[in-house]
């Protein structure tokens, strides 16, 4: 599935979940965590970063005027 991660309505990447997460990570823009057995949490992104998959698209407003 294909990941769109945008700030402020910007687009920032387009590519796979992992590689949002990465994306965000580098710009100190999203928060990791883990519970005491290891599994991941989800993810905490900064106030202004969405996260949608590419299909959403339209719907959150990334049409051209």
């Amino acid at each position: 599935m294909l990941w769109i991660l945008r700030n402020s309505g910007r687009e920032i990447f387009r590519g796979s979940y992992q590689g949002a997460i990465e994306t965000a990570e580098r710009m100190l823009a999203c928060e990791r965590t883990f519970h005491a057995d290891g599994t991941e949490r989800a993810p905490r992104l900064e106030r202004g970063f969405i996260l949608t998959p590419a299909s959403r698209r339209a719907q959150i407003g990334g049409r051209a005027a």
